[in-house]
This record gives structure tokens, sequence and C-alpha cells, in this order.
């Protein structure tokens, strides 16, 4: 599975769908943000499960994502990365 990039000005969120483990922490972070409450169909990020078993999880972002960089600092593990122009290796 490929990786998913959202870019906004100098900021950067990577997501890693193989790292996902379906937590929605990074959903709850956000929809908080922006809701003023914990739902995640609230969230301008989404991770959605494959029918695969049950075992992937596709992730995105909608139009409302600005990169601020939440989602990634609730993930536990790795699966949603946060960069700034200044911080990114050249």
């Amino acid at each position: 599975m490929a990786t998913i990039a959202k870019i906004v000005k100098d900021r950067q969120i990577e997501a890693d769908p193989a790292k996902c483990n379906g937590c929605l922490l990074c959903q709850l972070r956000c929809s908080y943000r922006f809701e003023k409450r914990f739902n995640p169909l609230k969230a301008a990020i989404s991770v959605d499960p494959f029918h695969e078993g049950g075992l992937a999880y596709a992730m995105g972002f909608d139009d409302r994502c600005d990169a601020c960089g939440l989602c990634a600092q609730v993930c536990q593990y790795g699966a949603l990365n946060w960069t700034t122009e200044g911080s990114r290796s050249q």
C-alpha cells in the first residue's frame, strides 16, 4: 500500500496505511479540533477498513485538513508523520 500525503503551505502529513491498526485516535483528535467533541465521522482524516478480513485500512484526508499535525501527534503506530518545510530533509 502506498503512502498518502496531504500538503498545505509549508506543512505535510504522510499516512502509511500499512502501519495503521485502526485505533481511530487520529480521527478522535481531529474531530475534537473541528467540532469540540469526539466523533470520528466529523474528522478531516478518515480511516476505513478494507474488506480484506479487516486487517488493512484505507486512509485519507478531506478538504478541511490543513495539515496541522494533531493526528500525527497522537498516532502511536507510526502510521502518520508530520513535517514542516524547515524540518524536511533535502
